[in-house]
């Protein structure tokens, strides 16, 4: 059967199930967790973040941020893992960073760096109906869309003295820079709320 003689309800019945069978599937995750881990007899609290860029229209789009608390044994570490999305014409991102917190500003070394490139490919799908000389007509117009970026991927350690003057705060910004092009990410307000929740446990 072609699409051209399916019925209208039909047809949006396949449309329907074409699009939730290729579609992405939105995942989301709780802004601040806490548990036991028994494997390496450690409590941790997790904390994640969105952010875009302070500066605006450059090539870099956007940062996901998971903080990590690690408690065990007298030790008390806290670390930052970000995925910063950008455009395929921008630079790799630089080794060192800087975190301000106050008055205060720290320089920061990123480790772990990965940049990963990423495709999502998205389709809209119309149908239309209509008559003719010919009789009753029926049909489906697809427009297929397809977006490439890169992921970096790394991490940071933050020092006693970093997470006590955020604690002593209501915000701290992250900078980074890929070649000429810095990127600045503002913790405030409720982007900031779970990464101090997890720094007062």
């Amino acid at each position: 059967m072609s699409l051209n003689t399916m019925k209208p309800a039909r047809l949006l019945m396949l449309i329907i199930v074409l699009s939730l069978s290729t579609g992405c599937i939105t995942m989301y995750y709780s802004r601040f967790q806490k548990f036991d881990d028994e494997f390496k007899n450690s409590r941790k609290l997790i904390a994640r973040v969105n952010l875009r860029p302070v500066e605006r229209r450059t090539e870099i789009n956007s940062a996901y941020v998971v903080f990590e608390r690690e408690i065990s044994g007298g030790k008390n570490n806290t670390n930052a893992y970000f995925v910063v999305s950008r455009s395929t014409r921008s630079f790799r991102i630089e080794d060192k960073g800087y975190l301000k917190a106050g008055a205060r500003s720290f320089e920061i070394s990123l480790s772990n760096i990965i940049s990963e490139y990423k495709s999502r490919s998205s389709a809209a799908f119309q149908t239309f109906a209509g008559a003719d000389s010919t009789g009753s007509s029926a049909g489906v117009l697809a427009d297929m869309d397809e977006r490439i970026w890169i992921d970096d991927k790394f991490k940071f350690s933050l020092t006693p003295e970093m997470t006590s003057e955020i604690k002593n705060t209501g915000e701290f910004l992250a900078r980074f820079y890929f070649g000429p092009v810095p990127a600045t990410f503002r913790f405030k307000g409720s982007k900031f709320n779970p990464v101090k929740k997890l720094l007062a446990e």
